[in-house]
């Protein structure tokens, strides 16, 4: 009934303005806006099609935490591409430092290169009266093939063991303590112009090169050998063969084949 009472009040207050247009006062815009925007809150305070209300504070929490929660993952779908963009190019630049570091290992091959006869010993600058050559090398599934007192390296599944043979002998006219564990010796193969492969770590083994460490009676000759795991051939699989020797501030490479 309020509502009805209000409703007429401002169509008779319309209809008295119209007729007195002459009395009514000048406004100013500002004034006019002011007036049409309480008239029109008025109406649609009254409306019954008009739900007039205020948001709640539960309500505008909600709110807010929902564009709170939109945020969040849009900076997280950021991090989570720049950091995939980054991973990529660091794993480029990984790939690329190893390509140029076995191309450079290679083209070192090639450069350092002795006759096969070589000694060794002299071009390592090992101690005098010790000649270190180079003798033969074999491909096998394990070795020492009849180990004892050492369990012996075994090649895995689809693989096969290269090993080295070389002979360390003492050219001279008394015993010498021969520690080749102290020249810290590096070895590696090339095979068919493929990637070179580096020689396993054999410290037990009783013949190793790169830990040898006994007295050798004068014109005494050791064998001592290097083992390498390498992918499944046979020895007429091998077309070229090329191995290289690292001491601390040295090194050599022989072509076996």
């Amino acid at each position: 009934m309020k509502k009805i009472k209000i409703l007429g009040l401002l169509a008779m207050s319309a209809v008295m303005l119209t007729g007195c247009v002459d009395a009514m006062p000048d406004m100013t815009t500002e004034q006019s806006d002011i007036v049409a925007e309480y008239a029109a809150g008025l109406l649609l305070k009254y409306s019954p099609n008009y739900n007039y209300r205020l948001v709640s504070d539960e309500e505008l929490a909600a709110a807010l935490a929902q564009e709170n929660t939109k945020e969040d993952e849009t900076a997280t779908e950021s991090v989570t591409e720049t950091e995939e963009s980054e991973a990529e190019q660091e794993t480029g630049i990984q790939q690329e430092e190893t390509q140029q570091s076995t191309e450079s290992a290679l083209e070192q091959i090639v450069q350092d290169a002795v006759d096969v006869d070589a000694d060794l010993a002299v071009e390592l600058g090992l101690d005098a009266g010790m000649a270190l050559r180079y003798q033969s090398f074999e491909i096998c599934d394990s070795y020492p093939q009849n180990a004892s007192g050492f369990s012996g390296t075994d090649a895995k599944q689809g693989k096969k063991l290269l090993v080295l043979h070389f002979d360390l002998e003492n050219a001279s006219d008394e015993v010498i303590a021969c520690n080749l564990y102290d020249a810290s010796f590096k070895l590696r193969v090339q095979i068919n112009q493929s990637a070179s492969v580096g020689a396993l770590e054999t410290p037990m083994m009783p013949d190793d090169l790169v830990s040898f460490t006994e007295d050798v009676a004068a014109g005494e000759t050791k064998d001592l050998a290097a083992v390498f795991e390498i992918e499944e051939l046979s020895d007429n699989e091998i077309e070229t063969l090329t191995f290289q020797v690292f001491s601390a501030d040295k090194s050599v490479s022989v072509k076996v084949r």
